[in-house]
């Protein structure tokens, strides 16, 4: 039966298994994309990053201080240069402001007269702004003190220009991922103080969230590093970045860096919750309410996380991510090397893995049953799961956890829903076929295992069971049809339900015949016991039912039942479409003329010698003598149980008389008259008496 699902079943695995491998090869509209970044995501997010002490420190100009010292944007002088100021006082090592500074102070008394004398065309106040304060002024000599890092932003629109190129050695040739017409960078007396000026674009790459720092960006005609970059070459006192020939690191001092396609790096965020420890306020700052050794040596970002700003971002962290946190995160990464990469030549490695895992998931459905392949199928997901997890935490490598286990599950899961539906068709053709003609325990074990129903055919070891009603043809010509039909129904399902209850298979109802089978479609322990027990029941219930007023009317005739025990072939004679499951050979032949010959001896059951000797109680069973039945050349031994009024003495009785038949025919015929004077009811003495005459 598993094979008239087989074909199928691997014909459906096989389209599904092609489909994912085609999803993952293919990537249609970047979903598989997606999906393997969100997994990478998680085994960033449930394994730690490295981190090394004294690590970078965040000020943030956060609500609390656009609140106390002015609202958004801050004033150039009286609060980046006095934030500058004292960071720099506190011997910060490097301070990278992830602001962008572009154009000049527009709040500044000196700036905007200078517009307004030029709006105006009065030109004579230009030199009364030279005298005004100027706060763009005051921080350009306060980033002058120290090594300071200013951002850039690539843009289509952008015109300014930077006075000096970028260190990069060589300029790199491969396609940036992150690129631009032109840049929109600070003023030039800004440029002129700081020490680095690197893009602050964190644009996402893949999908809509967050998860790359850019190593070089293209603005224009010349290619800048990365903020983060910038800020962690300034603190190296690196002089330039140094890019392999081959293009995938970029040195910067002693650390070498690995780029991704598009010449980034990937982040690996730690929890939000840690990052409350490396974050002060500005605001605290400027009230002197920080110890200036927090600060000293330490590399110290200035961002802002105040919306207002406008300087949140998706990423793997939440959807409001503040960049400056970001920058840190990319900074921290670069310190202690944790940068992941994705494996070599994932495009060939990941299909590779893909197929394996998808075929020996789709074998596993095809071959084991639904609990052994869903173990399976289990087993290849956690597997390649806790190798990705396990790969990725000993050596930063990212292989697809995920990706390669959609041809595995698509397989798999498409093999088993056939093989449930044929099953399910299967069982229901079962139900409806053997559900009135076996007992509930033997259907159970047939939809619980369907497997174990042989329907194309196979030899097994049977009792068969045909039972008669005596006189029944005289009885349907004179009968009239509506009794007779009534009296049928009731006699058929008693007998029917003595068969099932016995643990036997209704074959067929046949006119007045029933026809029963034991030991079929599946194995039942003592099958010629439970036949004998059932027909001994059905001889009981038949008397019973001769005694009802409609069979008295009808004159019902007794019931006669023949036993026989022997190999058959049993199986579907027109397969599924038509089940019709029955049994050929000789027992079952046998069974029929074994029934024929009570009619001889005047008993009610009578079976052959292979059924007496499977039953293996000869204590129960009389014999009756050798026969020849009809059809055959050879005699073969038949017997009766023997019926309830068998006294112990009436058995004596009988089996001396029985034993002398063929020695001493006279005597054994005075002994069967001497037993029919104290047992006059028993056909088979009446019948020896008679025959010995």
């Amino acid at each position: 039966m598993a094979d008239l699902a087989f074909k199928p079943a691997i014909a459906t695995g096989l389209a599904a298994f092609i489909l994912g491998l085609c999803f993952l090869v293919y990537n249609p509209g970047g979903a598989a994309n997606t999906l393997r970044e969100e997994a990478f995501d998680f085994l960033e997010s449930v394994i730690p990053p490295k981190r090394l002490p004294d690590g970078v420190v965040v000020v943030d100009i956060d609500r609390p201080s656009l609140a106390a010292k002015g609202g958004w944007p801050w004033r150039r002088g009286g609060g980046l240069t006095d934030l500058v100021t004292k960071l720099q006082d506190a011997k910060a090592q490097v301070i990278g402001v992830d602001i962008l500074l572009d154009g000049p102070d527009r709040r500044s008394p000196a700036p905007m007269l200078r517009v307004y004398a030029k709006s105006t065309g009065r030109t004579e106040l230009t030199s009364v702004a030279d005298s005004l304060p100027d706060e763009n002024k005051q921080l350009a000599e306060a980033i002058a003190r120290s090594d300071v890092v200013l951002g850039l932003l690539p843009d289509e629109a952008g015109k300014d220009a930077l006075p000096f190129p970028p260190p990069i050695i060589p300029v790199p040739q491969q396609d940036l991922s992150q690129k631009a017409a032109g840049v929109v960078a600070p003023s030039a007396a800004l440029v002129d103080g700081a020490v680095a000026i690197g893009a602050l674009s964190l644009s996402p790459v893949t999908g809509s969230k967050v998860r790359h720092a850019p190593v070089f960006v293209r603005g224009g005609s010349e290619i800048y590093a990365g903020f983060a970059m910038e800020v962690f070459r300034s603190a190296q006192h690196a002089s330039a970045f140094l890019l392999d020939p081959d293009g995938t690191t970029a040195s910067v001092g002693e650390t070498r860096i690995p780029l991704r396609e598009g010449a980034s790096v990937r982040l690996h965020l730690a929890a939000p919750s840690t990052w409350r420890a490396r974050t002060v306020s500005a605001a605290d700052v400027l009230d002197d309410k920080i110890p200036a050794q927090r600060f000293a040596g330490r590399i110290v970002l200035i961002g802002a996380s105040a919306p207002e700003a406008g300087a949140l971002l998706p990423t793997a962290a939440g959807p409001l991510t503040p960049t400056v946190q970001v920058q840190a995160e990319a900074i921290e990464g670069l310190r202690s090397g944790d940068i992941p990469q994705r494996i070599h030549s994932p495009r060939l490695i990941e299909p590779l893995a893909a197929s394996a895992l998808g075929l020996v998931a789709l074998a596993a459905a095809l071959w084991l049953g639904p609990l052994a392949a869903s173990s399976v199928l289990a087993v290849l997901i956690l597997g390649w799961i806790g190798f990705s997890a396990g790969l990725f935490a000993s050596t930063r490598l990212l292989i697809d956890p995920a990706g390669p286990l959609i041809p595995a599950i698509a397989a798999a899961n498409s093999a088993l829903v056939v093989m449930f539906a044929h099953t399910r068709k299967l069982r229901g053709a079962i139900e409806r076929k053997f559900g009135r003609y076996l007992s509930p325990e033997i259907v159970r074990r047939l939809t619980a295992a369907p497997e174990e129903l042989k329907i194309e055919g196979e030899l097994r070891e049977v009792t068969a069971l045909f039972s008669d009603i005596e006189g029944f043809t005289t009885m349907s010509e004179n009968a009239e049809p509506r009794t007779l039909v009534g009296a049928l129904d009731a006699y058929f399902d008693g007998v029917c339900a003595i068969v099932i209850h016995h643990g036997g298979m209704v074959d067929k109802i046949v006119g007045d015949a029933v026809h029963g089978l034991f030991n079929a479609p599946l194995t039942v322990e003592g099958h010629a016991k439970a036949a004998l027990d059932c027909a001994i029941e059905i001889g009981r219930f038949t008397t019973e039912f001769r005694q009802r007023e409609d069979a008295r009317r009808l004159g019902f005739g007794r019931t006669r039942i023949g036993l026989d025990t022997g190999p058959v072939i049993v199986g579907d004679v027109g397969g599924l479409g038509h089940l019709d499951y029955t049994a050929h050979g000789d027992a079952v032949n046998s069974a029929a003329r074994l029934e024929a010959l009570n009619k001889q001896f005047g008993t009610t059951v009578c079976l052959g010698a292979r059924a007496a000797a499977a039953i293996g109680e000869p204590e129960r069973l009389r014999p009756l003598g050798n026969v020849v039945l009809r059809g055959r050349t050879a005699q073969t031994a038949v017997f009766s149980p023997w019926p309830d009024d068998a006294t112990p003495e009436r058995r004596q009785a009988y089996m001396a008389a029985f034993d002398r038949m063929a020695s001493k025919p006279a005597e054994a015929r005075s002994l069967f008259e001497a037993l029919a004077a104290t047992w006059p009811g028993d056909p088979a003495v009446t019948y020896w008496v008679k025959t010995l005459a």
